[in-house]
């Protein structure tokens, strides 16, 4: 049996094939960890408040988007975690929240363009849901 030895400063074959899989691996992570960045964000112009202040903590609240499809405010569409119900949908699921947790609270995104007369019927609901802390959404003001 014949042995080859390798000539010094001869041409050595690279396995390019795990630098190919870690390429494909960090092209589907980042693929991924944009769309859930997306995902997060709804188009909201929140109004903007003197005296707001960031919360301390922020988990294990319940995200109500009112969003308002145009500048009058006449028609929103009412978001709860990021899915699209109806005003009347709104009780049930807060309902159903409080029985997996009784200290659950909501943090209420209301668009600036949004009328009052919205936020009322939604607040309306979160009560009949058996809500008793609303945290409303505001910018601070840069004053």
């Amino acid at each position: 049996m014949k042995f080859r030895i390798p000539i010094e400063g001869g041409d050595d074959d690279i396995n390019m094939a795990p630098m190919i899989d870690m390429v494909f691996l960090l092209l589907i992570f980042f693929m991924v960890a944009s769309h859930m960045s997306k995902m997060d964000r709804t188009p909201v112009e929140l109004p903007v408040a003197s005296k707001s202040t960031v919360p301390e903590n922020a988990r294990g609240r319940q995200l109500i988007t009112i969003r308002s499809q145009d500048a009058t405010g006449e028609d929103v569409d009412v978001l709860v975690n990021l899915k699209q119900v109806e005003v009347e949908q709104v009780a049930p699921i807060i309902r159903k929240v409080l029985e997996e947790d009784a200290n659950a609270e909501v943090y209420l995104r209301a668009d600036r363009y949004a009328k009052h007369k919205h936020v009322k019927e939604v607040m309306a609901a979160c009560a009949e849901g058996g809500v008793a802390n609303v945290i409303f959404a505001t910018f601070e003001s840069g004053n």
